[in-house]
């Protein structure tokens, strides 16, 4: 008899002996209720048992990952020993390939711009459904087949991971073109990250070429007899005075040289917040800046909520914190609900669990439910605190997606609290309109400089005078209150001299 370890996710259910005993328990138990008295040894049920305990195992693991917290493994870099020629020819033709008016093939259409590649991801839509009314994710997988006509598990997992088909395994046109169209923008912003580092390993290149000319002039006179040493202590003068001058320039150049070469924080296009390393970052995203250029003196960046365009130091952002959200993948999104007190938790657990299955039927937008906990208890108010944790597919570079689809749960989210009648009100909170003994109504309205204000103060002062005596506050009329207050915003008149 042997017995095969289920395999789920591509890894082995490790299992104990004892399981094996208690599911061998389990299938003569169930052998004896069916009137199966003989032997056991049969292939049938053999198969049973097998499948029984790949069941068992499958739920025990879904039972295990559920009650565990969510971990991603860290990522594995793969250290290259060298590159070879073959690999840097290739990477030139690449290139060249890309600056084409056809990067994704002749059979795709023209792609030289945005609305070109658009316009032909239309027609191969059109051209792969054949009159239906979705793309079938079946259809694309056809790319990834070999030539012995198996499919390529890497290439299949790479489709999906570009195209995103919903859990019917099926594609529409818009998310087919917004698929294509996240990868043409990736491809003009290699493009230019790749132009903009050329540009930086320039000018890294005359900076070692002035300091080997310099080297060797020196050579060259002491090969003709000349002591350069003594040379420069006779300019050694004009030397100091000159590095006085540019002393602290020159070492906030050597910062920020240090800064892009060493850190290399961001890339052309990248999304990035600056602050200081004091502050907290918001949860809901922070005020990012878009990468437009880099050398090795400056940054140029543009703000993205106003378009304006900036020009920071690289010295001066060597001491802030850079969040790059390009490199931020997966972004995680926040959202606060209110219950009252009185729900009881298993209305919690249904909208938990109604909550998992819309995050589950959009796989483009949403990756996982976090959780669903209480932060704050408040009794005296009514009401308990919850957090809404979700992991979105995009990273913080594609923020109006991740505030689109956020929208989109909160209303579902505040949809499903009044189905659910969760939903929390506020007590009325009692508010005292009348005026306090010995209180003016600039008091309430923020007026305190009195010498600013003579004017209108007089005039309320006017309306509490009766036959030379002053009424008291509590003793006027509702009338001559709002009559005075009305003066306080009515315009002076001009006094004539």
């Amino acid at each position: 008899e042997t017995s095969e370890t289920p395999v789920v996710d591509g890894q082995e259910l490790a299992r104990s002996d004892n399981e094996d005993e208690d599911l061998e328990d389990t299938i003569e138990t169930n052998n004896f209720l069916l009137g199966n008295f003989g032997s056991i040894d049969t292939e049938e049920q053999v198969e049973q048992r097998n499948q029984f305990r790949t069941q068992s195992g499958i739920s025990e693991k879904f039972k295990i990952r559920q009650l565990l917290d969510s971990w991603e493994e860290p990522p594995s870099e793969n250290v290259n020993q060298g590159v070879s020629i073959q690999a840097i020819l290739q990477f030139k033709q690449s290139l060249a390939f890309m600056d084409l008016s056809f990067p994704f093939t002749s059979a795709f259409g023209l792609a030289s711009t945005r609305d070109e590649c658009i316009e032909s991801s239309q027609e191969v839509y059109r051209r792969l459904t054949a009159g239906e009314l979705t793309l079938k994710f079946e259809t694309l997988s056809n790319l990834a087949r070999d030539q012995n006509e198996k499919i390529d598990e890497v290439k299949i997992k790479d489709l999906v991971r570009v195209f995103r088909p919903d859990r019917d395994g099926k594609l529409s046109q818009i998310d087919f073109i917004r698929s294509v169209d996240a990868v043409y923008k990736e491809l003009r912003l290699l493009r230019a990250s790749i132009h903009n580092s050329g540009q930086i390993d320039n000018a890294y290149e005359l900076m070692i070429n002035c300091l080997f000319y310099f080297i060797l002039a020196c050579l060259v006179l002491a090969g003709y007899g000349i002591d350069p040493l003594s040379l420069f202590l006779s300019l050694s003068s004009i030397i100091l005075a000159f590095s006085f001058m540019i002393g602290s320039a020159s070492a906030k150049y050597f910062e920020g040289l240090m800064f892009i070469l060493g850190r290399s924080p961001y890339d052309i296009g990248d999304r990035i917040h600056i602050g200081s390393t004091d502050s907290d970052p918001s949860t809901d995203g922070s005020l990012s800046w878009f990468v437009e250029k880099v050398d090795l003196f400056s940054t140029t960046v543009r703000l993205g909520a106003t378009n304006e365009v900036a020009s920071i130091s690289n010295a001066a952002m060597a001491s802030s914190r850079i969040i790059n959200a390009a490199r931020s993948p997966k972004a995680l999104v926040y959202l606060p609900l209110k219950f009252a007190v009185d729900v009881p938790y298993s209305k919690v657990q249904i909208m938990k669990k109604v909550i998992e299955d819309f995050v589950k039927d959009r796989p483009r937008e949403w990756v996982t439910l976090i959780g669903i906990r209480a932060t704050k208890v408040e009794t005296d108010r009514g009401f308990i605190s919850y957090l809404i944790i979700v992991q979105h597919r995009e990273s913080w570079q594609n923020i109006g997606t991740i505030v689109a689809s956020k929208a989109d749960l909160f209303s579902f989210c505040l949809e499903v609290q009044k189905q659910l009648d969760m939903h929390y009100e506020a007590p009325p909170v009692p508010v005292d309109l009348k005026f306090r003994d010995g209180a003016t109504p600039s008091h309430f309205l923020g007026y305190g400089a009195e010498a600013r204000h003579s004017d209108q103060l007089d005039n309320l002062s006017a309306h509490s005078i009766s036959h030379g005596t002053r009424t008291p506050h509590h003793k006027r009329s509702h009338t001559e209150e709002i009559k005075a207050i009305s003066d306080l915003f009515a315009k002076p008149k001009n006094k004539s001299v």
